[in-house]
């Protein structure tokens, strides 16, 4: 079933929970701290695979979640890391927020690979705590979330040459005689209900033929099967426009019909350059054939056309000719998403994290009542990994908080803070009965009190 549209969530692997663990062995008296880090979860990487054409292997797949990493390793063992994680999408699929609808990321490149969600780090055992002054640490970290993302993935087609024709106008045909495929041919209109590409070889050079289910008029406005589809032709080099002789009283309004429909979806598709094929000309003989193009051109100077006809072989071969000639991709170099397919890398990774982890960039928030609201990246993922069910893992998050200099920069805001608000600073003192005033920090969602503070006068 062809799925060109399709939304998803990604949810990265967690890490594992550190160990707090102790070596006893015989003759070693003084073993100390043991315990080991938990692994990191899987990544959740997009590759464009070159071999697909639809998204329905996720269509019933909504939430896709990499392996979690291992944890509770004793004797300073690492934990297994997850495993990754890897989605294969179509080239072309266009990668998006799911709520903004914001473009993240174009998967134009075969074997190009994204990084799209990042996994969460494993907790450190409590042997990685040790120090000069913290020889024997009773605490280990927990493990840390990851990533996980709403995406919508639209698949945009590529080919070279995209066929337009009104229902019934002999497309299937056409393609049958261009190509060495056998499409669907029947008399009633509608036989083609999906995209699909198709391949032209000829005299050595090849390209790709795409048709999509006929357009009628309305389309634009969310009419019959035409207008899901015309996303897809706005990354095709080229229009071949298919009219149906058979329909000769409405030959003009048809062209312009469908010319005006794709005028309302995109400029892009009417500014592509485009050709004009006339089927079914075994119908007409020489002096109609010759009045119907000279009227056409009347109107439109400048746009190629052909009389063909797929019963006779009419033309056919000076069709592939000109196809082929002009628009091979071999030949096709100044097209911008052709030089993009090209020059890149067969294998490129790009990494869409996120991060500065410079301390530098620490923020201090007064949210007011003497609540202060802290944000960097390292310091709320050390209280988001924090057991703050361990005193000592507690302890962990204040040396932090003062080697970051935030409890500095809290003690000179509440100078200020006192003064115009008028308020005694007893309360900082110990032995102070206020315990229920006490300056707090919000970090991440964990409140940290700073009880007996000691202010500096």
């Amino acid at each position: 079933m062809f799925i060109d549209e399709v939304a998803i969530k990604v949810i990265a692997g967690h890490g594992g929970n550190g160990l707090v663990s102790w070596r006893r062995e015989k003759y070693i008296p003084k073993g100390g701290p043991w315990g080991g880090d938990g692994g990191n979860g899987g990544d959740i990487y997009l590759l464009a695979d070159e071999n697909l054409n639809t998204l329905s292997e996720y269509r019933h797949k909504k939430v896709l979640t990499a392996e979690n990493g291992e944890g509770w390793m004793p004797n300073l063992c690492h934990g297994a890391n997850g495993e990754n994680l890897i989605l294969k999408v179509p080239v072309w699929t266009l990668v998006k927020d799911d709520e903004t609808m914001k473009l993240i990321v174009d998967m134009s490149v075969k074997g190009m690979k994204v990084l799209i969600a990042k996994w969460g780090r494993g907790g450190y055992g409590n042997a990685h705590f040790t120090s000069s002054t913290r020889q024997a640490p009773a605490f280990a970290e927990l493990w840390d979330i990851p990533e996980q993302k709403e995406l919508f993935l639209e698949l945009k087609l590529v080919a070279d040459i995209w066929i337009i024709w009104i229902p019934s106008a002999g497309k299937s045909t056409l393609i049958s005689k261009l190509s060495n495929v056998k499409p669907k041919i029947w008399d009633y209109p509608f036989t083609t209900l999906t995209p699909n590409l198709w391949v032209l070889e000829h005299k050595g050079k090849s390209l790709v033929l795409e048709d999509v289910p006929g357009l009628i008029p309305w389309a634009s406005e969310w009419k019959w099967l035409g207008i899901e589809f015309l996303k897809h032709i706005e990354r095709t080099w080229v229009l071949l426009h298919l009219l149906d002789l058979y329909r000769l009283d409405s030959l003009m309004t048809d062209y312009q019909d469908i010319r005006h429909e794709l005028t309302v979806f995109s400029d892009l598709l009417w500014e592509k350059e485009e050709i004009v094929v006339f089927s079914k000309a075994d119908l007409l003989d020489a002096e109609m054939k010759e009045h119907i193009i000279s009227e056409f051109k009347t109107t439109y100077p400048d746009i190629k056309t052909f009389m063909i006809s797929a019963a006779t072989w009419e033309w056919i071969e000076e069709l592939k000719d000109f196809l082929v000639k002009n628009y091979s991709r071999k030949e096709d170099t100044t097209h911008e998403f052709k030089e993009l397919w090209e020059n890149a890398a067969e294998h490129t990774l790009f990494d869409l994290r996120q991060e500065n982890d410079d301390p530098r960039n620490i923020q201090v928030e007064y949210l007011g009542d003497l609540q202060f609201k802290a944000s960097w990246a390292r310091l709320e993922q050390i209280v988001r990994m924090t057991d703050f069910e361990n005193g000592e893992a507690i302890m962990r998050v204040y040396d932090v908080l003062d080697k970051m200099w935030v409890i500095r920069n809290v003690e000179k805001r509440l100078d200020t803070i006192l003064k115009e608000e008028g308020r005694d600073n007893s309360f900082f003192f110990e032995g102070s009965d206020e315990d229920d005033i006490s300056p707090r920090i919000l970090i991440w969602e964990k409140v940290v009190l700073l009880d007996k503070l000691k202010y500096k006068l």
